[in-house]
């Protein structure tokens, strides 16, 4: 069951996800992030008004396209100016997108094997149902034996992405929806989520949350 949130505003969403982020830096632990406009909005308000980060706290995005990373289309791309001001880009697990993607996500694969704690994901849905770098249901179905797998992206692209077994290590997961053109999307995920990625993938997990500015 997917807990729904809702917000009157996306600036009223934004300043609970900010709060929440800050309070999650200062534990030890380990912070899935997501790519996203959204997304990308909050982390460069925490970028502007930095907080401490706890030395024990590791970060990590949900996926990553295989491009260079000095590329708009890279997600870490856009982390930079937040992961400067907390001063935490050593504790940043990167896709090495320099390698072949297969090598990239066998590599990250085995990076996210050492966390012990992931106590908070964040995760984004597209207008198609994709979360993450899962576009098919095949990608989305549960793997298990791997945490990392590479991905063929509908847009050419090729990526590398967490698998929903490293899903089931997140002991919360908040999708960040936003805009009226998400409102159908949103409905399919609550209403038959099994006919779309993001809801197979999450269909097993047990704290799934939908923050929203859409009215329900």
């Amino acid at each position: 069951m997917v807990i729904i949130r809702q917000f009157k505003t996306i600036d009223t969403l934004a300043l609970h996800t900010l709060k929440l982020l800050r309070e999650t830096l200062l534990r030890s632990g380990s912070l899935m992030l997501s790519g996203g406009s959204t997304p990308y909005a909050i982390y460069n308000q925490l970028a502007a008004t930095p907080c401490s980060v706890h030395p024990g706290r590791t970060l990590f995005l949900s996926d990553e396209r295989m491009v260079p990373t000095n590329s708009p289309d890279n997600n870490a791309n856009h982390l930079k100016p937040m992961l400067l001001a907390l001063d935490c880009e050593d504790r940043f697990i990167r896709v090495n997108t320099e390698l072949p993607p297969q090598t990239a996500a066998t590599r990250f694969a085995d990076e996210l094997e050492s966390l012990r704690k992931i106590d908070l994901g964040f995760l984004g849905m597209g207008t198609d149902g994709h979360t993450a770098g899962f576009f098919t249901h095949e990608q989305a179905i549960l793997k298990t034996g791997t945490l990392a797998l590479h991905t063929d992206r509908p847009d050419g692209m090729q990526g590398v992405s967490v698998t929903p077994a490293l899903f089931q290590q997140v002991e919360r997961i908040i999708l960040l929806v936003t805009g009226e053109a998400k409102r159908d999307i949103i409905n399919t995920l609550l209403n038959a989520p099994k006919t779309i990625p993001a809801g197979i993938a999450l269909s097993s997990h047990p704290h799934v949350e939908l923050w929203t500015d859409v009215q329900l």
